[in-house]
């Protein structure tokens, strides 16, 4: 039996099982919802068992403005990049055997014991709102994430700032990123002063800017006609973007605002370094590729148009001056 044909028959053998006891397979792990809750069993190089509430990813998704997340499937809240680790209630082993009969009793064994300790674990807990994790359980988090969103689930933003300041007077490094200087705390501290009128602003112009960011990346794989690794081919769209900076920047220079031109240079240089370089980019693309064929064709009319419009925009402007 090769390893493929060994993982596959792993694979089948854990899942009739494992919808024996109602959970869901997904790659490596399986799921449950119950009670608010969200169990999930890893099976890596050992079997963990973990849970959270499950308002914890939502929250979360909200304040890294990833709220697309909450669209995709339940597996995402367990295997996700930006999903938030949970609490570990039991750890269990599985022999490696090839015998088919002995595999399912093995894994009969891990989901019968898992369910007994989910049953006793909501009983002592039967409150998700209210839920606090044991961050000595806890599945790596470094950044005391679940934590942070239990706190800030319940109204305690004092405690959070507080935890937040203590971790940057001691050079904490986040797990999370985005960009040159935001991480996840930064996001944390951002969405407590959404009230702000400042913030709010800021938080205006974000979402403005994701729309646009959304729009452009839709156009250049509307174009693109060779998508490798679902990204898109930068010969098909670089017209348009070469239509965009031409026609944003030469009217500066024909008016004679050289300083205007070159601050128009440098905003559009940064702002299409910040779209390639912005982890929200890849969803756009393969949220694109999920587009029926006819809607995809639509935006490559559409892109192309625009950009023979912007083109055109360009010769009247050289021809008139």
């Amino acid at each position: 039996m090769t390893d493929r044909e060994y993982q596959k028959m792993r694979a089948d053998a854990r899942r009739g099982v494992s919808r024996k006891y109602g959970f869901r397979q997904s790659s490596y792990i399986n799921f449950k919802v119950e009670d608010g809750y969200f169990f999930c069993l890893y099976f890596l190089t050992d079997v963990r068992l973990t849970v959270k509430p499950m308002y914890a990813d939502d929250l979360w998704w909200d304040i890294w403005e990833s709220t697309e997340n909450k669209n995709e499937p339940l597996s995402l809240r367990g295997i996700g990049a930006y999903s938030l680790s949970g609490q570990v209630l039991a750890t269990y082993e599985i022999k490696d055997t090839t015998d088919r009969s002995e595999l399912e009793s093995l894994f009969e064994q891990v989901f019968h014991n898992a369910t007994a300790e989910i049953k006793k674990f909501i009983a002592d807990n039967p409150d998700a709102d209210h839920f606090y994790p044991d961050e000595s359980k806890m599945d790596h988090d470094p950044d005391r994430l679940l934590y942070l969103m239990a706190l800030i689930h319940n109204g305690r933003k004092e405690d959070v700032l507080a935890i937040i300041k203590d971790a940057r007077k001691n050079k904490h490094r986040c797990m999370f990123h985005s960009g040159m200087f935001s991480d996840s705390y930064t996001y944390i501290k951002r969405w407590g002063n959404r009230s702000n009128r400042y913030h709010k602003c800021v938080f205006g112009i974000n979402q403005t800017a994701g729309k646009i960011a959304r729009l452009y990346a839709f156009m250049i794989m509307s174009m693109s006609r060779d998508r490798r690794e679902g990204l898109p081919d930068h010969n098909c769209y670089s017209s348009l973007q070469g239509g965009i900076l031409i026609a944003s920047v030469l009217p500066f220079i024909v008016s004679g605002s050289y300083i205007g031109a070159l601050i128009m240079f440098l905003l559009l240089s940064v702002s299409l370094w910040r779209f390639f370089n912005n982890r929200k980019t890849r969803y756009y693309y393969s949220e694109f590729l999920k587009l029926p064929q006819k809607v995809q064709r639509k935006w490559t009319i559409v892109s192309w148009t625009a950009t023979t419009i912007l083109w055109i925009y360009f010769i009247i402007l050289i021809a008139y001056f």
